[in-house]
């Protein structure tokens, strides 16, 4: 029948109870009262099952999603070129880096972009298909058929009569559609350089962790060392992102739960008012007393948030919730407190910024604290991995990517997916870096990224 003409549509007269066999007429409305409870219980055990099962989807997260944002204490202070740092400077440093983290993965990822997903999906194109739908514009595509998904058509809304000034020129001007389009794509390919670069800097950072208690170990076995390492990883995304992160979740969590600690702990014996550093007074005076330098040291500080746009990338892998919850509750304070304690220890050792993290571990920990930097440096890899997959398959569905093999990786999640071809490209291209590039030039590409893609 059609119920898109308007006619009246003949309800039964009965409702049979397939669990008593009895039968209630629909006009009366008196149904047993066991139905009516059953219902409310049914609903709370729904209710009940949807919160363990986004806590457990934030569990997983921890190895999919964070890894190189939670990784990143291993090469920021490293990466800055500091002469001679006073206290007011590191006050400065960690002032910001506080500040950044929370304009960007709280206020901009985990409260805003979180939010502005494409049927689930995330990611630049995810949101520049959401952004074409909502102003009545065309996406700009080369194919010739019409593609039946959101990502590919915008949908006219009749009922949204008044469109925002802005709305009107990007459907009236070309040039305005293209330099949307140009937007979506740069932010694509910063993602996409990111999942190069990042495993890159991380694992070679926690691997030279080696060097500290051994100066004998030449340079080059480090980096073929973190060849190795990196070389597997790879191989392993053909199983997928559920299987891997069952895998990598509790390094993360052993990494998320030490590194606070021993932040705490430094905090405790070197300098326990690290925490006016959060008045962004300091952050003014940083800049007031270095000028020029000041600005050049504020390059280093930006890559305390790498990786953070697998927040919103990675979020066809999983869901809203599960990442704000992991994020909010575990990845964030984390940070903040492992950062602290490094400037804390610094503050006491100003000179020794250029083993930043391997100098403030206790050294009745040491080496439980390099396996786990280590392997949790792997599992900040494979959140940028997984980031570029799911920006490859936005890009080929919009026809914005060469044709490769997209395999979907699970049943339950249809973001979740793998592409072999762009896996071994990625591979050689991280092995190719070790090759050619050196460490203060890997984090000054990847400083690059971050600033295009923390605007685009």
């Amino acid at each position: 029948m059609d119920l898109q003409s308007g006619a009246a549509v003949a309800l039964p007269e009965l409702l049979i109870d397939s669990a008593s066999g009895t039968s209630h007429h629909l006009d009366s409305l008196h149904f047993p009262l066991h139905n009516t409870t059953d219902s409310v219980m049914l609903q709370s055990s729904d209710n009940k099952t949807g919160r363990w099962s986004n806590l457990l989807l934030a569990y997983k997260t921890l190895g999919v999603v964070f890894g190189g944002l939670v990784t990143s204490p291993l090469y920021v202070y490293p990466s800055m070129h500091l002469n001679s740092p006073t206290e007011e400077d590191y006050l400065g440093i960690y002032s910001i880096m506080f500040w950044t983290l929370t304009l960007i993965g709280v206020v901009k990822y985990a409260c805003i972009a979180l939010k502005a997903d494409d049927q689930g999906e995330g990611g630049t194109f995810a949101l520049y298909s959401l952004l074409c739908r909502n102003m009545n514009i065309g996406i700009l595509s080369s194919k010739s058929s019409d593609v039946n998904s959101s990502q590919a058509r915008c949908v006219l809304n009749e009922d949204n009569k008044q469109k925002s000034r802005l709305g009107k020129v990007f459907e009236t001007s070309m040039v305005a559609r293209r330099a949307l389009l140009f937007i979506a794509m740069l932010g694509t390919c910063m993602l996409i350089g990111d999942g190069i670069l990042t495993p890159s800097i991380s694992v070679l950072s926690a691997m030279d962790g080696l060097r500290a208690p051994f100066p004998s170990i030449s340079k080059s076995l480090v980096e073929a060392l973190s060849a190795v390492v990196l070389f597997i990883l790879f191989l392993l995304q053909k199983f997928g992102t559920s299987r891997v992160s069952f895998l990598f979740s509790p390094i993360m969590g052993a990494w998320t739960l030490s590194t606070p600690l021993v932040g705490i702990y430094s905090i405790i014996h070197h300098y326990p008012n690290i925490f006016k550093a959060l008045s962004p007074y300091y952050i003014f005076h940083f800049f007031w007393r270095n000028g020029k330098e000041g600005w050049l040291m504020l390059g280093g500080t930006i890559l305390c948030i790498t990786g953070s746009e697998a927040l919103f990338a990675d979020l066809g892998h999983f869901n809203r919730s599960s990442i704000q919850i992991a994020f909010l509750f575990t990845i964030y304070p984390s940070l903040i407190l492992t950062y602290a304690g490094q400037t804390a220890y610094l503050i006491k050792n100003p000179n020794d910024h250029m083993d930043g993290f391997y100098k403030f571990i206790p050294k009745t920990i040491y080496w439980p604290i390099f396996i786990i930097a280590t392997s949790a440096a792997v599992v900040a890899s494979q959140s940028l991995i997984s980031a570029t997959f799911s920006v490859i398959k936005q890009s080929v569905v919009l026809d914005y990517f060469p044709r490769v093999k997209v395999v979907h990786t699970s049943s339950n999640k249809e973001g979740e997916v793998y592409s072999p071809e762009v896996n071994y490209i990625l591979m050689v291209s991280v092995l190719q870096l070790y090759l050619y590039s050196e460490m203060d030039k890997i984090s000054a590409m990847l400083l690059v990224l971050l600033l295009v893609s923390s605007c685009s």
